[in-house]
Protein backbone atom coordinates (compact mmCIF):
# COMPACT_ATOMS: atom_id res chain seq x y z
CA UNK A 1 0.00 0.00 0.00
CA UNK A 2 1.13 3.28 -0.74
CA UNK A 3 1.99 5.98 2.22
CA UNK A 4 -1.00 7.49 2.75
CA UNK A 5 -1.39 11.07 4.70
CA UNK A 6 -2.97 11.18 8.10
CA UNK A 7 -6.23 12.63 6.50
CA UNK A 8 -8.11 13.76 3.40
CA UNK A 9 -10.39 12.51 0.52
CA UNK A 10 -10.81 9.60 -1.68
CA UNK A 11 -11.97 7.90 -4.50
CA UNK A 12 -12.64 4.25 -4.87
CA UNK A 13 -12.56 2.06 -7.98
CA UNK A 14 -14.78 -0.25 -8.02
CA UNK A 15 -15.84 -2.84 -10.75
CA UNK A 16 -18.78 -4.54 -11.15
CA UNK A 17 -18.87 -7.50 -13.66
CA UNK A 18 -22.43 -8.50 -13.82
CA UNK A 19 -26.08 -6.74 -13.13
CA UNK A 20 -26.86 -7.01 -9.36
CA UNK A 21 -29.75 -6.27 -7.40
CA UNK A 22 -27.83 -5.09 -3.69
CA UNK A 23 -29.63 -4.55 -0.29
CA UNK A 24 -27.73 -0.81 0.62
CA UNK A 25 -28.63 -0.50 4.44
CA UNK A 26 -31.27 1.60 5.30
CA UNK A 27 -31.36 2.77 1.42
CA UNK A 28 -33.34 -0.83 0.35
CA UNK A 29 -32.03 -3.21 -2.61
CA UNK A 30 -31.11 -1.35 -5.63
CA UNK A 31 -30.50 -2.47 -9.39
CA UNK A 32 -26.81 -1.75 -10.44
CA UNK A 33 -25.62 -2.19 -14.10
CA UNK A 34 -22.35 -3.58 -14.61
CA UNK A 35 -19.45 -1.23 -15.19
CA UNK A 36 -17.59 0.86 -13.26
CA UNK A 37 -18.38 2.82 -9.67
CA UNK A 38 -16.48 5.85 -8.55
CA UNK A 39 -17.15 6.88 -4.46
CA UNK A 40 -15.81 9.69 -3.25
CA UNK A 41 -15.27 9.58 0.59
CA UNK A 42 -13.35 11.38 3.20
CA UNK A 43 -11.14 10.15 6.69
CA UNK A 44 -9.79 13.45 8.06
CA UNK A 45 -7.90 11.51 10.80
CA UNK A 46 -6.69 7.73 10.10
CA UNK A 47 -6.85 7.86 6.31
CA UNK A 48 -5.02 4.50 5.81
CA UNK A 49 -7.24 2.27 8.71
CA UNK A 50 -10.30 3.82 6.00
CA UNK A 51 -9.19 2.82 3.36
CA UNK A 52 -7.62 -0.44 4.36
CA UNK A 53 -11.13 -1.09 5.83
CA UNK A 54 -12.51 -0.68 2.86
CA UNK A 55 -10.41 -3.61 1.08
CA UNK A 56 -11.34 -5.83 4.02
CA UNK A 57 -14.19 -8.28 3.89
CA UNK A 58 -14.08 -8.82 7.40
CA UNK A 59 -16.12 -6.20 8.84
CA UNK A 60 -19.62 -4.89 10.22
CA UNK A 61 -21.65 -3.34 7.84
CA UNK A 62 -21.51 0.28 8.99
CA UNK A 63 -21.67 2.78 5.66
CA UNK A 64 -23.55 2.05 2.19
CA UNK A 65 -20.55 1.29 0.79
CA UNK A 66 -19.51 -1.59 2.99
CA UNK A 67 -22.76 -3.51 1.04
CA UNK A 68 -21.90 -2.51 -2.22
CA UNK A 69 -18.11 -3.71 -1.49
CA UNK A 70 -19.06 -6.58 -0.43
CA UNK A 71 -20.65 -7.56 -4.33
CA UNK A 72 -18.46 -5.74 -6.07
CA UNK A 73 -14.36 -5.88 -6.64
CA UNK A 74 -12.19 -3.26 -5.40
CA UNK A 75 -9.89 -2.17 -8.04
CA UNK A 76 -8.16 1.10 -6.76
CA UNK A 77 -7.66 3.79 -4.96
CA UNK A 78 -7.07 7.32 -5.28
CA UNK A 79 -6.22 10.13 -1.85
CA UNK A 80 -6.22 13.88 -2.17
CA UNK A 81 -4.73 15.87 1.00
CA UNK A 82 -8.16 18.18 0.94
CA UNK A 83 -10.37 18.35 3.54
CA UNK A 84 -13.99 17.00 4.30
CA UNK A 85 -15.84 18.59 1.47
CA UNK A 86 -13.53 17.39 -0.87
CA UNK A 87 -15.90 14.30 -1.21
CA UNK A 88 -18.44 16.28 -2.79
CA UNK A 89 -15.91 18.35 -4.84
CA UNK A 90 -14.48 14.95 -5.92
CA UNK A 91 -17.95 13.11 -6.51
CA UNK A 92 -19.02 16.56 -8.88
CA UNK A 93 -16.27 15.89 -11.23
CA UNK A 94 -17.03 12.77 -11.72
CA UNK A 95 -20.46 13.88 -12.27
CA UNK A 96 -19.20 16.48 -14.79
CA UNK A 97 -16.88 14.44 -16.74
CA UNK A 98 -19.58 12.19 -17.78
CA UNK A 99 -20.86 9.65 -14.43
CA UNK A 100 -24.18 9.47 -13.55
CA UNK A 101 -25.75 9.20 -10.40
CA UNK A 102 -27.16 5.57 -9.69
CA UNK A 103 -28.92 5.57 -6.47
CA UNK A 104 -29.40 8.98 -4.29
CA UNK A 105 -28.35 9.90 -1.56
CA UNK A 106 -25.50 7.43 -1.58
CA UNK A 107 -22.57 7.75 0.89
CA UNK A 108 -24.38 11.16 1.15
CA UNK A 109 -26.59 11.59 4.18
CA UNK A 110 -24.49 13.79 5.71
CA UNK A 111 -24.35 16.89 2.43
CA UNK A 112 -26.53 17.97 -0.03
CA UNK A 113 -24.40 16.62 -2.83
CA UNK A 114 -26.85 14.23 -4.09
CA UNK A 115 -24.87 10.96 -3.70
CA UNK A 116 -20.90 10.42 -3.56
CA UNK A 117 -20.92 7.16 -5.70
CA UNK A 118 -20.78 7.70 -9.29
CA UNK A 119 -21.72 5.38 -12.22
CA UNK A 120 -19.39 4.75 -16.14
CA UNK A 121 -19.71 2.32 -18.26
CA UNK A 122 -17.13 -0.70 -18.47
CA UNK A 123 -15.42 1.06 -21.41
CA UNK A 124 -15.93 4.86 -20.09
CA UNK A 125 -14.93 4.21 -16.26
CA UNK A 126 -12.02 1.99 -17.21
CA UNK A 127 -9.32 5.17 -16.67
CA UNK A 128 -11.24 7.97 -15.99
CA UNK A 129 -10.11 8.72 -12.37
CA UNK A 130 -6.64 8.21 -13.93
CA UNK A 131 -6.98 10.62 -16.96
CA UNK A 132 -9.13 13.05 -14.45
CA UNK A 133 -6.06 13.58 -12.21
CA UNK A 134 -2.98 13.65 -14.94
CA UNK A 135 -5.50 16.75 -17.02
CA UNK A 136 -6.07 18.30 -13.60
CA UNK A 137 -4.70 20.61 -10.70
CA UNK A 138 -7.20 18.49 -8.52
CA UNK A 139 -6.26 21.03 -4.74
CA UNK A 140 -6.15 23.89 -6.97
CA UNK A 141 -9.95 23.36 -8.46
CA UNK A 142 -10.91 22.06 -5.16
CA UNK A 143 -9.60 26.07 -4.07
CA UNK A 144 -11.84 27.52 -6.73
CA UNK A 145 -15.11 24.85 -6.01
CA UNK A 146 -14.71 26.33 -2.49
CA UNK A 147 -14.54 29.86 -2.88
Amino acid sequence: MPKYPDGGVYILKIKLETEKEIKIGALGKKIFSPGYYFYAGTAQRNLKARIERHYSSDKKFHWHIDYFLAESELEADFYFELPGEGECFLAQILKENGGKTPVSGFGASDCSCGSHLIYFSEAAGSKIVEELINDKNVEKEFNEFSK
